[in-house]
């Protein structure tokens, strides 16, 4: 089985400020014994910005725009901090561990996304762990995650992943504040993730003070997941045995989060169009075109195209919306935004006549289209 196990930060540090040893050994015994049942293992870390606070002895975490150059510098100080600290517990095990620290703009750049999937198929051929964590030392506003939770996810699709697990202080899913509402109750499984999901999560579980992620970024990352047809679990970190017992699918362990009914496993290709890149543009259809995309497989034609928005080139990925704005697909755009511009509302036949040249007769090609449902 391929499985990513997301550690957040609230797992691995103890009183806002220290390194819980105890619960990080565990943690790596688990992860160990994961390893050597045979199953491909990532790891996707946080910490390094709390483990950088820890060693320049920071009592509190720098908040503001103002502060992000001090937050890059204790994710300096840090990063290296905790991988030397996962090298030297899972080194106990003979396991030996491999580092990569990825951006945003790594998944939005086609060959940068190939190179970093072909190092993680490298490492594992090593008979290595791959640790992943973002890379927050050189991550602007416009190129980072946010929260490890999403990253995980796209590792997740970026590795045909069967499971994704999500490790943090939040036991999973609750129908409300288990803090102020006794009556709230947690699940054990979800299968269907609808707006009503959003309107509930609200603020019952807000991000930690050491990490940048709360429940909406875990259900984020679950939906990613889910259109892929990958698993997730939501379960509490610092519990004995968790791992374990979320591999071997026991009830009361988190909330696991099924994926799309109607979801295969995509390919790498797929997945990277459709989850792994952020859009260059949008194309906004007509419900014709929407009906032939999504209900009967077709590519999208000039004609069914009624606006075109942003500034890309051909191959960019683009967002195809309705009328009302709502995603419903994505995919890799034949021709530049400049030229689309000119053949909104065109049938396939006069494209030629009004360019002077044709690639094909779609903007977007079914082939080259992934649906979001």
């Amino acid at each position: 089985m391929k499985v990513v196990v997301k550690i957040g930060s609230a797992v691995l540090m103890r009183d806002g400020s220290n390194l819980d040893r105890g619960a990080f050994c565990r943690l790596v015994d688990e992860l160990a014994a994961v390893v050597h049942e045979g199953h491909q293992l990532v790891v996707v870390t946080s910490g390094a910005v709390a483990a950088g606070r820890r060693q320049l002895g920071l009592a509190k975490r720098p908040t503001g725009e103002r502060n992000i150059p001090i937050l890059q510098a204790l994710a300096a100080f840090g990063q290296s901090r905790l991988i030397q600290l996962y090298d030297s517990e899972f080194s106990h095990y003979d396991i030996h561990v491999a580092q990569l620290l990825l951006t945003r703009d790594d998944f939005n750049n086609r060959q940068r996304y190939l190179n970093a999937r072909n190092t993680l198929t490298a490492v594992h051929n090593f008979g290595a762990l791959p640790i992943i964590n973002e890379n927050d030392t050189v991550a602007t506003d416009e190129i980072r995650f946010g929260d490890n939770d999403q990253l995980a996810a796209l590792v997740a699709t970026m590795t045909g992943s069967d499971l994704l697990v999500l490790l943090s202080d939040i036991d999973g899913l609750y129908s409300a504040n288990p803090q102020i509402d006794p009556d709230a109750r947690r699940f054990d499984v979800v299968r269907a993730m609808d707006a009503s999901l959003d309107d509930m999560v609200g603020d019952i579980h807000s991000a930690t003070r050491d990490g940048s992620g709360g429940m909406r970024t875990k259900l984020l990352a679950a939906r990613i997941a889910a259109r892929v047809g990958i698993q997730t679990v939501i379960a509490p970190g610092k519990q004995p045995n968790v791992v374990a017992d979320v591999l071997a699918g026991r009830q009361g362990v988190g909330t696991r989060f099924m994926p799309d009914r109607d979801a295969d496993k995509l390919d790498a290709r797929k997945a990277w169009i459709g989850l792994g890149v952020q859009p260059a543009g949008r194309l906004v259809c007509d419900p014709g075109a929407v009906r032939a995309v999504c209900e009967r497989g077709k590519s999208l034609l000039p004609s069914g195209v009624r606006a075109v928005e942003g500034d890309f080139t051909e191959g960019d990925v683009v967002e195809l919306v309705t009328d009302e704005g709502q995603p419903f697909a994505r995919g890799l755009v034949a021709y530049p935004s400049v030229d689309a511009q000119r053949i909104v509302g065109l049938q396939s036949d006069a494209i030629e006549a009004e360019l002077g040249y044709k690639i094909i007769d779609a903007l977007v090609h079914r082939n080259d289209l992934m649906i979001l449902g």
